[in-house]
């Protein structure tokens, strides 16, 4: 097996393990500690709060049902994607990506669960309203290619289909694409699966009770999809939609960024991937997205190389730069002016533009605004019927390609 494949097998079975290990990690963080916690309690401090030991066992019994769902989700996309289903085989994972599976617990919630309702209408449907006025006509929306970068866990993409849409979704986390594969492809009905997305908050809690309700996911059937192209066969619904895995600017960027790095390589399938992609797109809709660059520059220039001349990109989302408090270093390939590749330092955080220097870095690359919204409130993997919560303020334009 040559080296890029086993790095990528790596990747795969190491994201698998997370969701089959699951569930001794977050008995370690949730239910141990609690159990130590009451047994240092005095007889008299426990009988002030009796009811504590059986919401510990009720959590527990929660856990293990979050276990099944996790573990069916790895043994299924294993089988899936050609991995071995014994898990004795896969690669060890990182205490980072257990919290990534807790994570994706609560984006399963915003995407697919009528809990996320309120989020969806604020981002999702305001998205999909702009577009379906930049093209009302039904019988034609087939021909208008959507790409959705750090698409998580793919409700926008099927969103958009549904509309008749080309949608492309695109996603760098693995985490993000086995979740998305399993909810799409696995489920037959709607709720069909469910999971306790809040057992790991314990923080701004009413009533106790709240902390253990279940949460049933998908809230619609995927299969949808075929029964619209079966009531409206000129628009071919199973054909709209696709997923590619993979760094955003590595798969839709120029082939002469001037950086090679983590996030843009020289590789073959990449090169022609990019290739193929060049002014291809009519429409960009980043969403929660643009704050998680390394390079804000290189993602604004890919954007405008996937998209055709006067295109559109519709963004929504906040700016809470997510390596802004990155210290590590790297070092990146850089294209000289004599054409050489030299070799120097460069850090992950150090491109944290405020707003305004973000709008006029745009319009400088080449865009338009034609709409913007500033200081949309909205929370984002949030309980609904928590006491409190992080309030992000968003930006939302369509800004055109000149």
């Amino acid at each position: 097996m040559a080296e890029p494949d086993l790095e990528e097998y790596k990747a795969l079975t190491s994201t698998l393990s997370s969701f089959y290990h699951y569930g001794r990690w977050a008995h370690n963080e949730l239910i141990s500690p609690r159990r130590v916690k009451i047994s240092s309690l005095t007889e008299q401090d426990l009988k002030l709060i009796p009811w504590y030991p059986k919401h510990i066992d009720d959590l527990e019994q929660c856990l293990r049902m979050n276990e099944d769902f996790t573990r069916t989700l790895a043994l299924t996309i294993a089988q899936d994607w050609g991995a071995p289903t014994d898990p004795s085989q896969w690669a060890s994972c990182t205490p980072q990506d257990f919290e990534k599976v807790r994570s994706i617990l609560l984006q399963l919630s915003r995407e697919w669960s009528d809990d996320g309702e309120v989020e969806r209408q604020i981002s999702f449907t305001k998205i999909i309203d702009q577009v379906c006025k930049l093209y009302p006509d039904l019988p034609t929306r087939q021909k208008c290619k959507i790409l959705v970068p750090g698409c998580g866990t793919g409700r926008l993409v099927f969103e958009l289909v549904k509309q008749g849409f080309w949608c492309q979704g695109n996603e760098f986390s693995y985490h993000m694409l086995l979740a998305s594969n399993y909810v799409l492809n696995h489920s037959f009905v709607a709720h069909n699966h469910s999971i306790f997305p809040f057992i790991h908050k314990f923080s701004h809690l009413t009533k106790r009770v709240n902390q253990l309700r279940p949460i049933t996911i998908p809230n619609i059937n995927p299969g949808e999809i075929a029964q619209l192209e079966q009531s409206m066969p000129e628009i071919p619904y199973c054909e709209l939609m696709s997923m590619a895995a993979g760094s955003f600017v590595d798969l839709y960027g120029p082939e002469n960024m001037g950086e090679v790095s983590d996030t843009y390589s020289e590789d073959a399938q990449a090169n022609e991937f990019r290739t193929e992609n060049a002014a291809y797109f009519d429409v960009v809709v980043t969403c929660f997205f643009l704050d998680t660059s390394l390079n804000i520059i290189d993602y604004i220039k890919t954007i405008s190389h996937s998209l055709k001349p006067g295109a559109v990109w519709i963004n929504f989302g906040p700016l809470l730069w997510h390596f802004e408090d990155d210290g590590n270093m790297s070092y990146i390939k850089r294209l000289s002016a004599d054409g050489k590749r030299d070799i120097v330092p460069t850090a992950r955080k150090g491109l944290e533009l405020s707003r305004d220097d973000l709008l006029s870095l745009v319009e400088k690359m080449g865009f338009v605004f034609e709409k913007h919204e500033s200081g949309i409130s909205t929370p984002y993997c949030s309980d609904p019927r928590s006491l409190g919560g992080f309030e992000y303020k968003c930006e939302f334009w369509v800004a055109r390609k000149t």
